[in-house]
């Protein structure tokens, strides 16, 4: 249910900004009568299909409560923050204290008693969280007093509001309320009011269903709601981005993201359009909103943010990128090293740790040696501010400067909103384990969502019947979009390989056993000098392209790859980066998600490692788990390869772990032509390339110069050699020495050298067509024997040409240990050689 959705339905007549928003809660409740009726009765005749998705096209619902103009000043030195002070940016208005006994209202909290009965001694978690649908407002009552204590009142208030309770007219009793110097209107107000009460009922929805086996897991938000719509109102919707984590409901709401969209992922059902039912609910993507899909491990998308944050202000746009984090993602090395980055290049963009005291069980003085998240953002030189985030006004406030700062120019900031969590971590979580029933009890005395509604009364905007109101249209509209998304379909079984690629390889038969014929006219160039030439030609021709990485600006990078292209194409398009490299192709990723063509560039294939996370949990499977919604054009180069005298860290193969990824293509060039042709696929591909290049070829091997704009296709391996009596498979290097040894043999027998190019996906169809051929096979690479590249080539082969073998597939790489120690005797001893593939093919043919 869109909150801030323009409305052409005719509404009644009232009085009050609260009575509009709950008569367009009513006009929204037709709207998706309307729209489940019309899917109910499309399913019914047409049983069996997927109900259609929202269009992507609809337009974005109209927000309220924007980021104002407003005089700007220069951004107060971070070192001004005193932790561990929480300070409110909106000095002139402060949210009415929450009593914990009224003179009216009994102050007994249905929600504690329902979902936790921790006071009987109950250890049972099923019995400690409500089994069932009641919660909140459940009550049809028409007094407050029987609602409950969520809305007790102070009883000092002024006559005029008092007549409020009346249910007569709400009496303005300010021509100028304190939300008002913040610039938010009454009607901003009411509107933050009812996306609070939205996400808390529909938080307890969920947590509800969870709870009586009708959905399978539940994320709680309950306690963060006033941090969300804070934020939520600073934001451009459809012109900023958002980065969400997953205790972000609220905001998601506040955003204009419909209840029905919520409960489709809780259900993963087919239509779900955060992950088509691949994700585990709360895991956001609304690509109509730029609102990024994300995954479970916490902190990982803060480079992602970091990354579009970089690629606005390449492109001088006036967007800014937000993020949210729990206090637990504070502790991840993705943090500090966006942080860092953002706060070097000064990018547009707003860190936002939502600090709940809890990284799902360990408090925040065993997790931080520091009181306050914020004051990590001093030694990063970034402005770093703590506000109190049970006050929407004062979150607002400081996320609406925040950005007003980004955008112009003044670089990132760190806010740290304090609250607290009100259910376990999760619905598998019990929280009585780690906190006492009083320290919840205490939190929930000060529940954001009463103080927040002592405002709106205190301040003239709300009454007893139209909260009620407010409260049954919220309720009615939540069952409506439940009863909708209970009855969409589940994902099709057939589509579990569905956008693992944006750009899926296909063999449509094996390649030419034909040796290309080099242009005799051509220049020659060795294996780094084609690198070189064909990154400048990809610059040149995409605007989007950017290559970043260690050492790769001034110096051009270690081996020269990347040697004279900043002085011709500038910093913005050769960055230099500091040594993080989980941030590194974190950032790149974000780039590639905002629309760029990143080229990152780790220094040594050893040093990748780090960056793990990235490729496999993010790059990866972006893609996948956003349904085809987002994808990743990035390459990633890295030099890999043994025999240059580098020591046990700089000389790893490392083609197998990521080979075994689904999502990401792994590629390795073996000349200078064909290196010039697969970079610029990669570069033109829509999916995530590992590009590895031999570090021993960069100026040992040396061939034609590609034509401009040559490209050898992903995914095909290269018949380099034909022959019949056995066939040598190998990539990289060794390509070159397979190749030496076949051209010396040729007198005795007929070899057939086969080169794969591509490691994953493979070209199975060559791979087969080859053995069937040639009836013997040999694989050769460097990396270890043991779960390497040739294990999965012989599968292949047993798999595919098993009869036509005249005997067993052999396989000649290293032993299981460390490739390439340091001492010149033991490095010899560890690499594969001419003279070893020499040995191993004459016994083979002599078998």
């Amino acid at each position: 249910m869109a909150l801030f959705k323009k409305n052409n339905s005719q509404t009644p007549k009232v009085k009050s900004q609260a009575a509009i928003i709950a008569a367009q809660l009513r006009s929204s409740i037709i709207e998706e009568t309307t729209e489940f009726n019309a899917q109910t009765e499309a399913q019914a005749q047409n049983k069996g299909k997927k109900p259609s998705r929202r269009s992507k096209n609809a337009a974005a619902p109209e927000k309220v409560g924007s980021a104002l103009p407003v005089n700007q000043s220069k951004s107060k030195n971070p070192n001004d923050l005193a932790p561990p002070e929480v300070t409110t940016p909106a000095q002139e208005h402060q949210l009415d204290e929450v009593p914990k006994k009224s003179g009216i209202y009994n102050f007994n909290d249905p929600m504690t008693e329902k979902q936790d009965d921790r006071d009987e001694g109950d250890t049972n978690n099923e019995d400690a969280s409500s089994n069932v649908d009641s919660g909140l407002f459940e009550s049809q009552a028409t007094s407050r007093s029987e609602i409950g204590n969520h809305f007790a009142r102070e009883t000092q208030s002024s006559p005029e509001v008092e007549s409020g309770r009346d249910n007569g007219p709400i009496t303005d009793i300010s021509a100028k309320k304190p939300h008002h110097l913040v610039g938010l209107s009454d009607n901003d107000i009411v509107a933050m009011y009812q996306t609070m009460l939205e996400a808390r009922l529909l938080d307890q929805k969920m947590w509800n269903l969870n709870r009586s086996g009708r959905a399978p897991f539940a994320i709680s938000s309950q306690g963060h709601e006033a941090t969300h719509v804070g934020i939520a109102a600073a934001i451009e919707v459809g012109i900023d981005w958002i980065l969400p984590y997953y205790r972000d409901l609220g905001l998601l709401l506040g955003l204009g993201v419909r209840d029905k969209d919520i409960l489709l992922s809780l259900l993963a059902k087919a239509p779900d359009q955060m992950s088509g039912g691949r994700q585990m609910p709360n895991h956001w993507s609304v690509k109509e909103r730029n609102i990024v899909t994300g995954s479970s491990p916490v902190a990982t998308q803060l480079p992602h943010a970091t990354g579009i944050a970089l690629g606005i202000q390449i492109d001088h746009g006036d967007s800014v990128v937000f993020t949210t984090f729990g206090d637990g993602g504070a502790s991840k090395g993705d943090f500090h090293e966006s942080l860092n980055f953002a706060s070097i290049h000064k990018l547009p963009i707003v860190f936002i740790c939502e600090n709940n005291g809890y990284a799902i069980s360990v408090p925040l003085e065993s997790e931080s040696a520091v009181a306050d998240i914020a004051t990590r953002g001093i030694g990063y030189n970034i402005f770093s501010e703590i506000v109190d985030g049970n006050d929407p006004i004062a979150v607002y406030d400081a996320v609406r400067k925040a950005r007003i700062r980004a955008a112009s120019g003044n670089g990132p900031s760190l806010i740290e909103a304090k609250t607290y969590r009100f259910l376990s971590h999760a619905s598998d979580d019990d929280d009585r384990t780690y906190r006492s029933s009083q320290e919840v009890a205490d939190a929930k005395a000060n529940d954001p969502l009463i103080s927040f509604g002592n405002y709106l009364y205190n301040h003239g905007l709300m009454t007893e019947s139209l909260e009620k109101e407010m409260v049954e249209a919220t309720r009615e509209a939540i069952e409506l979009a439940l009863a909708a998304a209970e009855s969409s379909n589940d994902p099709d079984p057939s589509t579990i390989s569905d956008h693992v690629f944006a750009k899926p390889i296909r063999f449509d038969q094996p390649a030419s056993p034909n040796q290309v014929i080099a242009d005799p006219s051509a220049k020659t160039v060795n294996y780094i000098e084609s690198i070189r030439n064909t990154l400048g030609e990809l610059l040149e021709e995409f605007d989007e392209a950017i290559i970043m990485g260690e050492d790769v600006g001034t110096r051009g990078g270690v081996f020269k790859a990347t040697e004279g292209l900043i002085t011709k194409f500038g910093q913005d398009r050769v960055i230099d980066t500091p040594i993080a490299e989980s941030g590194l192709v974190g950032f790149g990723i974000g780039l590639a998600v905002y629309g760029k063509k990143p080229i990152v560039e780790i220094q040594f294939g050893d040093f990748i490692h780090s960056a793990f996370d990235q490729i496999l949990s993010e790059a990866a499977r972006i893609c996948y788990r956003s349904n085809g919604s987002y994808n990743v054009p990035m390459v990633i180069r890295a030099p890999f390869g043994a025999g240059v005298h580098g020591g046990l860290y700089h000389s790893q193969s490392i083609e197998a772990f990521y080979a075994h990824i689904p999502g990401i293509k792994v590629v390795v060039a073996s000349t200078p032509e064909n290196a010039a042709g697969l970079l610029r696929s990669a570069l033109e591909d829509p999916d995530p390339v590992l590009f590895l290049e031999h570090k021993k070829a960069y100026r040992m091997i040396k061939g034609a110069e590609a034509a401009s704009g040559h490209r050898f296709p992903i995914g095909r391996a290269e018949i380099v050699r034909k022959g019949r009596d056995l066939s040598i498979i190998a990539y990289g290097l060794m390509r070159h020495y397979c190749l030496a040894v076949a051209e010396e043999l040729s007198g005795m027998a007929s070899i057939e050298v086969v080169d794969l190019l591509t490691i994953s996906p493979l070209d199975r169809a060559t791979i087969i067509d080859s053995a069937k051929r040639c009836a013997k096979v040999l694989i050769v690479h460097e990396d270890n024997r043991e779960f390497g590249v040739g294990a999965e080539v012989v599968a292949t082969i047993m798999e595919g040409a098993f009869l036509d073998l005249d005997g067993p597939v052999e396989r000649l790489a290293p032993d299981h240990f460390p490739i390439a120690p340091f001492a010149h005797s033991l490095e010899g001893a560890s690499l594969i050689t001419p003279e070893r593939i020499k040995e191993r093919v004459l016994k083979m043919l002599s078998d």
